[in-house]
């Protein structure tokens, strides 16, 4: 009889759900952060190297956005979802965050290389 009470799934309470979205909209917000220190720091970088013309404006907002809307989009897929499927939505699109975010510093670098002549 234990064996059968240990198999049978735990029932989800609402509040989970809420705990995990707002886990990962804590380290979305940290995307957002980053992104928007990067829109404060890389046009003075530019400006310190003359090149400023070449700043990639569209880039750095980008950045911003794309964290927000990836949570946006987690959320809506996983809106139907058990807890653990949720959760693996959310961390697929933390992780699509975290790349694009990586993507668009070797981005930012390769203009800025191009701009100095090298």
């Amino acid at each position: 009889m234990t064996t059968a009470a240990a198999r049978e799934p735990r029932e989800e309470r609402p509040g989970d759900s809420w705990i995990v979205a707002l886990l990962f909209a804590l380290a979305f917000g940290y995307d957002t952060v980053e992104a928007v220190a990067n829109l404060q720091q890389l046009p003075l970088l530019y400006l310190g190297n003359a090149i400023e013309g070449a700043t990639p404006w569209w880039l750095l907002y980008a950045g911003i956005a794309l964290p927000v809307l990836l949570f946006a989009a987690a959320l809506w897929v996983g809106r139907r979802m058990r807890l653990v499927p949720k959760a693996g939505v959310l961390l697929v699109a933390l992780g699509v965050s975290a790349q694009l975010s990586l993507l668009a510093e070797q981005l930012a670098r390769q203009i800025a290389l191009t701009a100095l002549g090298g």
